[in-house]
């Protein structure tokens, strides 16, 4: 085999996807380092161990941190598809094309079911006991909302990172399963540092980075993807009071308490459900659901059909 074909795609005579993602995070990681380092002065006079609480419960420098880190995966992006694949950034999946609102729509309410049915059969089988936070109103609505609007910040940062550029440009090098493999197993292994997690939690992560490439694949827009993953996370903390993925108090209060006594294997424990059987099961459900959805149509694919029937 020619040397150079380690590195070029001899079909499109380009540097295969695989080095183009190595790139990507070459770029991406001393920005990022660098954004959230300029991020921390602002919390320079808080205690060492309680930065990253403080970061999370303080709702403005939340804010600007979560900008500041998805301004630097936009950067890292923008130099990857005009150098690689000649691509304008407005491609990476953002753009308001056909219907995003709908897929909006549909990943929230999906996500907040499927964290409803997780929660549903642990209360119905007694592996769990709920009862209202007690907080007033005001601070349930303020919880809610600065908690949705973090979600949605991270949310969209973590998207972009897996299945923005790194997903997208293996798909366009015909290599759609490697993609998915790929970006799921590092979602999940971004993860493997978090307080409590099992091999089941890994597991279940790496599972629902494909679940959320899926949602990718199918629309071809990074709205369905980002809507299911922050409305998942808003759903296990804000709503029932659950840790996500191990990390506790992400929420400053939520509408409900709850407290898991069942076998860790299947409530996921201390990780919270995210490490337990029922969330494989759940996801997995979701995942065919979404891939066998014929309705549910590229972003591209709708701009045509917009264009035929006018």
């Amino acid at each position: 085999m020619k040397f150079y074909l380690i590195f070029i795609n001899p079909q499109r005579q380009t540097l295969r996807s695989g080095w183009r993602v190595v790139i990507f995070f070459a770029l991406l990681i001393p920005l990022y380092t660098l954004f959230s380092a300029l991020t921390m002065l602002m919390v320079s006079e808080a205690d060492q161990p309680t930065r990253e609480q403080f970061l999370i419960n303080d709702p403005f420098t939340a804010t600007v941190h979560n900008l500041m880190l998805i301004l630097a995966v936009l950067i890292a992006s923008a130099i990857c598809l005009h150098a690689f694949d000649h691509a304008p950034l407005r491609s990476i999946g953002y753009h308001l094309h056909i219907g995003w609102w709908r897929d909006y729509a549909l990943g929230a309410g999906l996500a907040v079911l499927m964290m409803s049915v997780t929660v549903g059969i642990q209360w119905s089988a007694g592996w769990m006991s709920l009862r209202w936070s007690g907080l007033s109103m005001n601070d349930i609505f303020y919880s809610l909302t600065v908690s949705l609007v973090f979600f949605n910040l991270a949310g969209a940062f973590e998207e972009l990172v897996c299945r923005g550029y790194p997903l997208q440009t293996m798909v366009r090098d015909g290599h759609p399963v490697w993609g998915v493999l790929v970006t799921s197993t590092l979602f999940g292994l971004a993860h493997a540092g978090n307080p409590n997690v099992s091999l089941l939690g890994l597991f279940n992560t790496i599972l629902a980075g494909g679940w959320l490439a899926v949602a990718y694949l199918k629309t071809r827009s990074l709205w369905l993807c980002t809507s299911l993953h922050w409305s998942w996370n808003w759903a296990m903390s804000a709503i029932y009071g659950l840790n996500v993925s191990g990390l506790q108090g992400i929420v400053q209060g939520s509408l409900l308490t709850s407290e898991q006594n069942g076998p860790a294997w299947l409530t996921g424990g201390a990780y919270g459900p995210e490490g337990g059987l029922i969330v494989t099961i759940v996801i997995v459900g979701s995942t065919a659901l979404l891939w066998r959805a014929r309705w549910l149509t590229p972003a591209h694919t709708r701009q045509k059909n917009r264009g035929i029937d006018e």
